[in-house]
């Protein structure tokens, strides 16, 4: 068996599938696979540089392969691999670009500044490609990787690029994405070149749409979006007493130290946030609803622990009590 080999072997010209396979003895293997990525990608911009198989690794082979396809201006590769590490970032490239890593199987790392971000299964990663960052790739990884020049994505009704976005898999917003990339792949071949035109537009909106409703930074730029996503979660669930930091971070897909480093930068926490959303709330319902609650009604329903610690906090928050609101 050679000590590095790539197939070509595809059904049709625009979805080749590549084999990488790499002794892991050989004593120049990381120069070997990195040669041959460099090899398979001169036609098009490459974003991952500086690759090795991590050393403990020492018998058998690396062994990887890629489907490779476009929508249009979008690169688009079914992945699938052994253990490797490395640095990817278009340092040199003249236009800007963005990745989204959908990831099936394993897992991704991504170090930047000494900050390491994971990447499980079941998420989706976008982020700017010029940016510099180390990354692993977890041994029996599987991900769709699309690369997009970003003006296409700026088109879009986005306000900012992501610098690095997560969305879960299983958001709505993501899952038409996902539903839509699939079937793209078993059209691809048959669509006219404005049928083309119209499924790169699909994608790019829909990838635009799962940013702005889902997408959670994971880089301290964007630090505000994490806050709106949180407050929209918070307004979605006021009246669920099983809300709390570690149910919205949970459902945010973010760590509970993250969501509070967040709202640290703000005046408001994200509980103060909560309790003075259900005061006004409260208050609404009785102007609007006229007597309809009784006061230690509204206590309950807004999950205040009794009627007394309600009209406390009601009037720190307004000045007046909420007796005084309910004739």
């Amino acid at each position: 068996m050679p000590d590095i080999s790539a197939v070509n072997s595809a059904s049709n010209s625009s979805s080749p599938r590549l084999h990488i396979q790499v002794a892991l003895a050989h004593a120049k293997r990381d120069e070997l696979l990195r040669q041959r990525w460099q090899n398979l990608n001169n036609a098009r911009p490459w974003h991952a540089h500086s690759l090795r198989v991590p050393k403990q690794y020492t018998t058998g082979h690396y062994r990887c392969w890629l489907d490779s396809s476009t929508i249009g201006d979008i690169a688009v590769s079914e992945q699938y691999g052994d253990a490797v590490e490395g640095v990817i970032g278009m340092k040199r490239a003249t236009e800007r670009r963005t990745v989204v890593h959908i990831v099936q199987s394993g897992g991704l790392s991504l170090t930047e500044a000494g900050r390491t971000v994971q990447v499980p299964p079941g998420m989706l990663c976008a982020r700017d490609a010029q940016v510099p960052r180390e990354f692993s790739y977890r041994p029996g990884t599987r991900a769709r990787v699309l690369l997009l020049p970003s003006e296409t994505l700026a088109d879009t009704e986005l306000d900012r690029l992501p610098t690095l976005t997560l969305i879960s898999q299983k958001a709505p917003e993501a899952r038409l994405l996902l539903g839509q990339l699939h079937l793209i792949r078993k059209t691809r071949n048959d669509l006219s070149p404005a049928g083309v035109r119209a499924a790169q537009r699909s994608v790019l909106q829909l990838l635009a749409g799962a940013l702005m409703a889902r997408g959670v930074s994971a880089d301290s730029v964007f630090r505000p979006s994490l806050r709106t996503a949180a407050r929209n979660c918070v307004e979605a669930r006021l009246l669920d007493p099983q809300l709390s930091p570690a149910e919205i971070a949970r459902t945010l897909s973010v760590s509970v130290r993250t969501l509070h480093r967040a709202f640290a930068e703000v005046d408001e926490s994200l509980m103060a946030y909560v309790r003075r959303r259900r005061l006004e709330r409260a208050r609404e319902e009785l102007i609007a609803l006229d007597g309809r609650y009784t006061v230690s009604a509204l206590a309950a329903r807004w999950h205040f622990a009794d009627v007394s610690h309600f009209s406390r906090a009601f009037k720190r928050q307004f000045g007046e009590t909420p007796s005084s609101l309910a004739h």
